[in-house]
């Protein structure tokens, strides 16, 4: 009982204390914070300078903000085409699109697939992932696993240069190959 009334006083000493504070609210900050508009199972092409298809990204949910001119995609699912070779499928568990910067920060349980037809598709995961597409370069920090049907390579942080078709594991690389007949 004692405690109830210590509450009420404590509640009452605050509303007494705040009464001839005038709590100031910012329209343009609460308008900074809030999407303009949504979108639910879209989907947004990309193409490079020649009019050739770059990437599709496709996402179950889509909120763009206005004030940083950035997406925020659930569950975005990317396939992202290579000159004369199969699209590699990205996906992850969220995602940020930058739309004037064409980059797009992936997170949780990001994957990259090659050759997806394929019984054992040469894969990459990792928890963090940014791709720059106008210049085709992919990077992350994270700890990274790469793998096929004959490898499996880890390592800390990458950097991949998509059109040269060249993967660098920046640190603590570590690999396993086995030999089939």
């Amino acid at each position: 009982m004692i405690l109830f009334l210590v509450s009420i006083l404590a509640v009452i000493l605050i509303i007494w204390q705040n009464e001839n504070k005038d709590i100031t609210v910012y329209e343009s900050d609460i308008e900074q914070d809030e999407p303009d508009f949504f979108i639910v199972n879209g989907k947004y092409t990309l193409f490079n300078e020649k009019g050739a298809i770059s990437s599709v990204i496709k996402s179950e949910n889509a909120k763009h903000y206005p004030h940083k001119n950035v997406a925020i995609l659930t569950k975005p699912n990317l396939l992202i085409y290579r000159e004369n070779n199969t699209p590699w499928r990205v996906t992850a568990k969220s995602g940020e699109y930058d739309q004037e910067q064409e980059t797009i920060e992936l997170e949780e349980n990001v994957v990259i697939i090659r050759d997806e037809h394929l019984a054992t598709p040469w894969k990459l995961t990792t928890e963090s992932l940014t791709i720059l597409n106008k210049s085709r370069y992919v990077t992350t920090k994270q700890a990274v696993t790469i793998s096929d049907s004959v490898s499996v390579m880890k390592g800390i942080g990458m950097n991949a240069w998509l059109d040269d078709k060249k993967i660098e594991l920046t640190s603590n690389v570590r690999g396993n190959y086995v030999q089939t007949n």
